[in-house]
């Protein structure tokens, strides 16, 4: 994995009372976890979490390992909950990670951790993505966390406050003996901010100070006559204990005068889109400090809420406003119920004024609280107004200043990547057989397929479970499926998910397996297919792709090099006719080119500084053969293959031309030849420190060319 932060970065981790940190969240995060004493951490990884866990990678030998931490490269969301164990049968603290997604991956283990009860503090860390910045489903983790009573931590952002709210974390787990949910949205995740720490602890016990042996209690064993017990131990102790600790430790916040007239309550970081559009509304400054008239009541905390808290809050109020963000309006719910049952009239507004669906970003926000404030301010109704107005009105210009659409930009593969050609192949196929596919494609990079311009993949649906969102579709066409997974997703669930079950259910379907050697999605993270762990140590087992799907039984199983156009286009067309009623398996085997280039770029810049001689491959376009009808791109995509003007001025359309990003993988000219397209692409080999006999021929050929073209 390449590094994601520096030697300097992760020293901080070691710094104590009296010092500071400068970092982003997933490096306050870590910080947190060692002042509070975790003895394990692991998670699988996705954005916004996914950088928490490369700061774990990076810090493991320097750091962790001297504090006896356990570093486990979880195969999956379920592999790191199930670490969670631990703190069930031992006194120890852990944490575990994965992005909001990973939830319903992890149910299964999660709810039976949650239902006994933790003993250490265990805390899930999770990336929180309702603004779907780098998701592909938009959720909440209130709900789900709702039904197996796990407390949530939501805090504004703040990295101050997510560093104090991490270890409170463990203090509220183990207070109330309940599994905790902290929330790192990519507000907090990939914001940096300098934060006053202290001392790290270590935990009780580790790899270093360990165990006897775990504690065996059979009745902390999930199963009758101890469910019913434990179901309401959660509900009527646990949950109240949390209640009680929250309110003594002040983790939720109140600011402006607690005898304000109107109320304002908010969650997470919609507090900091709040006091931003209040700003606007000339009602809050800089530094938070709202108008006389307006108290707000943060809840850092959105479960369990606290019902005295938030009445206190409300009674005596001329009127309150709930600033929650997202579907189910769960907080909403709660409030109006304990309003209702203590007999409160106080008029209380939620989503009839704010956007109920969709992230509370500040343009969203700000109408709903001046309609909220006007009649509730009389003096400053108008001024408000104006102001709400004004900033629509300023959203109207700014578009309106754009004579057309702004022309949308898709997430696309990154230049030189393998996985590029094998939607090429499959476009190509079908251009010039005129057959078209069922494409049942996983979750990874290769989910771009589905866009622009290969339209290669008609579904997406939850990561490991492509091939098998197929087979009663399958069943029921007369066309024919082809599924795509990487080896990450492969390895994560879809070896059981997809194949067990294509296998065992005999379905009839071709699975191209893109192995790129790298959980690539998530930012390159290592997986079994990769060989090392996360932390660099290495792995304990022999993961070979090809080997396993021939022991699972698979009877048809070819592998290609997807830069090799002819011998890939050739096996995929023969694999795909195959007649036989059976799993046909088509391994893409190449590296991950980013991760190539951060190999090989080093690599051929110190060989360049050593005087050694250097091949550099890179591709072009003849601009005068280049006719501009651009049917290159329509099944590349290339961000290398680009436009310009061209020389010639009878030609009106712009040329294709192939920029300086370029790795020279060929791709492009292999593709315009396979579809049949044009001649005008060439491959350039430039040679540094080349050798005498090639110098020599290169001024040769300089004064021999200009001769044979006079003539």
């Amino acid at each position: 994995m390449s590094h994601a932060f520096t030697h300097s970065d992760i020293a901080q981790l070691e710094h104590g009372a009296g010092q500071t940190l400068y970092g982003d969240g997933a490096l306050v995060v870590l910080k947190g976890l060692l002042e509070a004493g975790i003895s394990y951490f692991g998670g699988y990884p996705g954005s916004p979490t996914a950088n928490l866990i490369d700061a774990a990678a990076d810090a493991y030998e320097p750091v962790l390992k001297k504090y006896g931490v356990f570093v486990e490269s979880s195969a999956n969301e379920m592999s790191a909950a199930a670490m969670c164990t631990a703190s069930v049968f031992a006194p120890v603290r852990g944490a575990v990670t994965w992005k909001v997604l990973g939830n319903g991956v992890s149910t299964d283990v999660v709810d039976h951790v949650s239902q006994i009860g933790p003993m250490g503090g265990c805390v899930l860390v999770v990336g929180e993505d309702y603004g779907v910045s780098s998701t592909t489903v938009a959720q909440r983790t209130l709900p789900w966390a709702m039904k197996s009573g796990i407390p949530v931590v939501d805090p504004r952002a703040d990295q101050q406050l997510l560093l104090r709210l991490t270890r409170e974390s463990f203090e509220l787990s183990e207070a109330s003996s309940c599994v905790v949910a902290l929330l790192l949205r990519p507000q907090l995740s990939h914001a940096n901010a300098r934060v006053d720490v202290t001392d790290n602890r270590m935990g009780q016990y580790n790899v270093i100070n360990k165990l006897k042996e775990g504690i065996k209690d059979p009745s902390r064993y999930p199963l009758p006559p101890n469910t019913q017990r434990q179901e309401i131990e959660r509900y009527r102790d646990r949950l109240p204990k949390a209640r009680e600790y929250i309110l003594e430790h002040g983790l939720n916040e109140q600011f402006g005068a607690a005898d304000a007239p109107i109320g304002i309550i908010t969650h997470g970081t919609v507090f900091n889109t709040v006091m931003r559009a209040l700003a606007n509304l000339g009602l809050a400054d800089e530094d938070g400090v709202t108008d006389p008239a307006i108290s707000v009541l943060q809840l850092n905390v959105v479960y369990p809420l606290c019902d005295d808290q938030i009445v206190d809050f409300i009674q005596g109020k001329r009127e309150v406003l709930l600033v929650e963000e997202g579907q189910p309006d769960l907080m909403e719910q709660q409030i109006r119920a304990m309003l209702h049952q203590r007999g409160i009239t106080t008029p209380f507004r939620g989503h009839d004024l704010v956007p109920g669906v969709g992230e509370l970003v500040p343009g969203r926000v700000l109408p709903a609280l001046a309609q909220f404030l006007a009649p509730l301010l009389p003096e400053r109704a108008e001024s408000l107004t104006a102001t709400a107005d004004a900033f629509l009105e300023r959203q109207k210009l700014a578009a309106s200043l754009f004579p057309k659409p702004v022309t949308p930009r898709p997430p696309t593969f990154c230049t030189g990547c393998p996985e590029r050609p094998v939607f090429s192949m499959m476009k190509i196929n079908e251009m010039l057989t005129g057959q078209k596919d069922w494409h049942a494609t996983d979750v990874g990079c290769y989910g771009m397929a589905g866009l622009a311009p290969f339209h290669m993949a008609d579904s997406n649906i939850g990561m490991g479970g492509g091939l098998a969102a197929a087979t009663a579709l399958s069943a029921m066409s007369d066309q024919k499926n082809v599924s795509v997974v990487g080896d990450g997703t492969l390895w994560h669930s879809a070896l059981n998910t997809c194949v067990v079950n294509g296998l065992y259910n005999k379905q009839d379907a071709t699975y191209l397996v893109l192995d790129n050697k790298w959980t690539a999605m998530t930012g390159a993270h290592e997986n079994p297919n990769s060989g090392p762990q996360l932390t660099g140590e290495q792995s304990g087992g022999d993961f070979n792709i090809e080997r396993t799907f021939r022991g699972l039984g698979v009877k048809r199983v070819e592998k290609a090099n997807p830069y090799n156009f002819r011998d890939f286009q050739k096996k995929l067309k023969k694999i795909q006719a195959d007649p036989a009623p059976q799993l046909r398996v088509l391994i893409s085997e190449a590296e991950c080119q980013l991760q190539r280039q951060r190999t090989v770029k080093p690599m051929r810049a110190k060989a360049i500084v050593e005087g050694k001689r250097v091949e550099v491959e890179r591709l072009g376009v003849d601009e005068e053969v280049c006719v501009g009808d651009h049917s290159c791109m329509r099944v590349n995509g290339c961000p290398s293959l680009t436009l310009e003007e061209s020389p010639n001025t009878l030609k009106t359309a712009p040329v294709a031309a192939i920029d300086t990003t370029c790795v020279g993988c060929g791709v492009c000219g292999e593709i315009a030849h396979a579809a049949q397209l044009c001649p005008s692409f060439h491959k350039v080999t430039v040679v540094r420190n080349a050798g005498r006999f090639e110098r020599f021929m290169q001024k040769l050929s300089q004064r021999l060319l200009p001769a044979l073209r006079a003539a």
